[in-house]
């Protein structure tokens, strides 16, 4: 895992105990001891079997360079090739069991094993003690007296036990809008963009509070090329992560007001949330991707978050859940946590379930937080003053999304960095800037460290120090952004009310407003022809690339403002001409982007499930999509004998010499790197032969030659024929052929006459056809010696064209009668 500390199990949730109890005893306050039968759900996750072939996987799979690129795995195979072996896993079990505990069966990336338990149960069996804390709020929280105990040898397999502390637990990353917050320059009308249009309601609400409807945000985000040509992100699923219900009315009344009917599915994890409104969040996370794309599947998987009243590993096994099932090829997050409450055990556990996420090809986005560059605040700027970004975006395999404020809507947009925490006390403003910064727990990753110079994400200098990494570079974040200022937010329906807020349309900004525009931009990418169905993935080499190459075409520059929330940072962090800690690469500038993303893509065409014939000539060329038109070099296994492959031209030639079928894998790379590769059932079947040769009338010189042409089993069909008459008999026209075959009451066919060969074009495939030429389409050679040669009779010769591509070239001699 790029940047995993390798802590020992106990060294590292002793540091998460301390980070939890590092609040001081103000707001961690001792309440007592935990009920003994007080049941939790808590979450063992293990050490892949090899955290650093793990690591060079996960690159490899998203460089185009590399051999791998985009060469995918499932969960199965991805626990088979990097989870723990079955022996770990199985060490760990027992380990549990004779502690007196019942573990569940290991997720099938094998990276974590459930275990319900009362926390009598669990404190005998981990030998720790399960205090409760009284937090701000009136909230009591969780906290383990110290680090679990399972033995040297399982110890040893176990990355984290998570449910243990629920002192600090994820929140939801949405601010709302507050009255007057709405300077008139940035109103614009309502915009055809291609895409679903508003209803007035949600038109009026923009109109008065001076927030975007789906199509104004897809219209200054461009969006409007992708939906010109068809692509409203059909085929790709999307899983939206939550840890609150939502209602099901909100939403439908969303898609009434925009006319979709985009599919809504639910996976309830450990239990789900129960049912109701939530605060918003859900409701925000929904309706702004399906407003963007309608043509999308969508998974909503719902876990309990660990403060609520069942407290233990739900927002860890929501994660797991979504990249277990391996259902979504997009996951959109907007519920964050700062890295020092999050504590380095359940950041590394994260850590290696994305590095799982990045091997099947999932691509994942977080808002970056709302707190600005001082993200461990509570939104009161005067809460906290030190710089720290937010989990899981900071996690060097998720895109980190931060946050700006639309000046003048475009397209193109001009925007600044959001950050109201410096009016406050106006009251005009609801509090909040986006986030960003600087990891303290992971050194910064290769698609960071080789941006093109011009990108200027080194600009910071060396900072490793703060992330262990001595001399070197720390994970910066964001790595984009978007809208998510709430005085220029997104109209949603949500009936919960409360808040200040009228129940219905409304108005609601913060970064987990903007990660769902981005997951909506990755899943047109991934929709879109430039893709060519091959999923983008882990999404931060593809973007940062598109940086380097062609930044002024793909994202749209944030020159102002920046994100210290409190004042106190000296301005830390500021924006600045392409990349810096407050807005990351910039938003998007959404079709050039999209088509970007896909500029490494090459992809192998299948051709399904092709049929030959054995002994035919064969010449049958694959498909392949290089968006540069480069140079491809192609490489197979599993062609059946004497047949073989180009390896430039991507041709199938040769004549197979048995028949059968054959799995065939064919695999291409072009001359930049970028490979694909396609798999395919190729079927050998029966030479063909001809039946009931016959010529007629020779004696009369009105001779009149038929035969009937029958395909080999399981051989292709026939397209086309050409006929080739024996010495002393010619073929003079087209006219007189006639044609019957089997189970084709009318077949039509084409003629054309050519150096004495007769060819017939087959409008209908045909596997079986009798042929009769009579005159004047054949006539007997003038001469006594030609007559001759024409009663002795040599061979009619067939060339057969099959639906395979292949050539058949066949002899009889004919049969006299007459």
């Amino acid at each position: 895992m790029t940047g995993s500390k390798r802590t020992p199990l106990r060294v590292a949730l002793a540091a998460l105990l301390a980070s939890a109890l590092s609040f001081g005893p103000a707001t961690l306050a001792r309440a007592g001891t935990l009920a003994p039968g007080q049941r939790l759900h808590v979450t063992v996750t293990l050490r892949p079997r090899s955290p650093s072939a793990l690591a060079a996987y996960a690159r490899a799979v998203s460089t185009p360079s590399s051999a791998s690129y985009r060469q995918f795995l499932t969960p199965v195979e991805f626990a088979r090739r990097f989870g723990p072996t079955p022996a770990q896993i199985a060490l760990v079990r027992g380990s549990l069991r004779a502690r007196g505990l019942r573990p569940g069966p290991a997720a099938a990336g094998g990276l974590s094993i459930p275990l319900q338990a009362t926390a009598g149960e669990l404190e005998h069996g981990l030998s720790i003690a399960l205090n409760t804390r009284s937090l701000p709020g009136r909230r009591t929280a969780i906290a383990a007296s110290a680090a679990p105990s399972l033995g040297p040898r399982a110890g040893r397999l176990v990355q984290s036990v998570l449910g243990l502390n629920t002192v600090s637990s994820p929140h939801p990353l949405l601010v709302r809008s507050a009255p007057l917050a709405h300077p008139a320059a940035v109103r614009s009308p309502h915009v055809v963009t291609g895409g679903p249009q508003a209803c007035p309601e949600a038109q009026s609400v923009a109109s008065s509070q001076n927030a975007n409807t789906a199509d104004q945000i897809a219209s200054a985000y461009d969006f409007s090329g992708l939906y010109g040509a068809g692509d409203l992100g059909a085929g790709v699923t999307v899983a939206i992560y939550e840890l609150e219900p939502s209602s099901p009315s909100d939403l439908a009344a969303y898609q009434a007001c925009y006319g979709i009917h985009v599919p809504i599915s639910y996976v309830s994890v450990d239990g789900g949330v129960g049912s109701g409104p939530g605060s918003g969040e859900s409701a925000l996370d929904i309706e702004n991707l399906i407003g963007l794309v309608p043509g999308a599947n969508v998974i909503v998987y719902q876990g309990p978050n660990s403060s609520s009243g069942g407290p233990g590993s739900g927002p860890y096994d929501t994660f797991a859940a979504i990249v277990n099932q391996d259902r979504a090829r997009v996951v959109s997050i907007s519920w964050g946590e700062c890295e020092t409450a999050l504590g380095q055990g359940a950041a590394a556990s994260e850590g290696t379930l994305f590095q799982q996420a990045a091997v099947q090809g999932q691509t994942i986005v977080a808002a970056s937080g709302d707190n600005g560059s001082e993200d461990c605040g509570s939104g009161d700027p005067l809460s906290q003053n030190e710089l720290a970004v937010d989990d899981p975006s900071s996690q060097p395999f998720v895109t980190g999304v931060g946050g700006t404020t639309f000046e003048a809507r475009g397209p193109r947009p001009t925007e600044a960095v959001w950050n109201s925490g410096g009016t406050v006390a106006s009251g005009l403003l609801q509090p909040g800037a986006g986030g960003g910064g600087i990891s303290n727990l992971w050194p910064m990753p290769r698609y960071q460290l080789d941006a093109a110079p011009g990108i200027n994400v080194l600009a910071a200098g060396r900072t490793g120090s703060q992330c262990e990494d001595p001399g070197g570079y720390c994970r910066q974040v964001p790595d984009v952004a978007g809208d998510a200022d709430p005085a220029t937010g997104y109209v949603i329906y949500w009936s919960g009310g409360g808040f200040g807020q009228p129940a219905g349309w409304q108005s609601i900004g913060g970064t987990s407003a903007a990660a769902p525009v981005w997951a909506a931009l990755l899943t047109l990418a991934d929709a879109s022809r430039a893709c060519a169905g091959n999923p983008i993935g882990f999404a931060n080499p593809a973007l940062y690339r598109a940086a380097s190459g062609g930044y002024a075409g793909n994202f749209n520059d944030v020159l102002t403002g920046n994100n210290d929330f409190t004042s106190t940072n000296g301005g830390r962090f500021a924006a600045g001409p392409r990349y810096d800690e407050a807005s990351g690469l910039g938003t998007p500038n959404g079709a050039p982007l999209a088509a970007g993303l896909c500029a490494d893509t090459l992809k192998l065409i299948s051709p399904g499930a092709p049929r030959l014939t054995v002994r035919a000539s064969v010449s049958m060329r694959l498909r392949a999509v290089d968006p540069h038109g480069l140079l491809i070099n192609y490489t197979v296994r599993g062609l059946p004998s004497h047949l073989s492959l180009g390896q430039t031209t991507g041709r199938i030639t040769g004549r197979a010499r048995r028949t059968g079928t054959f799995a065939v894998h064919v695999s291409g790379q072009d001359s930049e790197g970028s490979t694909s590769s396609t798999d395919f059932s190729l079927t050998v079947g029966g030479a063909p032969h001809i039946s009931r040769a016959s010529v007629f009338g020779l004696g009369g010189k009105r001779p009149r030659v038929s035969f009937t042409v029958t395909a080999g089993r399981s051989a292709p069909a026939f397209q086309r024929l050409s006929v080739s008459l024996p010495s002393g008999l010619k073929l003079a026209s087209t006219r007189g052929v006639t044609l019957k075959a089997r189970g084709v009451r009318h077949p039509r066919f084409s003629l054309h006459l050519s150096g004495g060969t007769l060819q017939i074009g087959l409008r209908h495939s045909l596997s079986e056809l009798s042929l009769t030429l009579s005159r004047p389409a054949v006539q007997a050679v003038s001469g006594r010696r030609a007559h001759a040669r024409a009663r002795g009779a040599s061979k009619l010769t067939l060339s057969l064209v099959d639906t395979g591509s292949g050539t058949s070239r066949l002899q009889t001699r004919l049969a006299h009668a007459g």
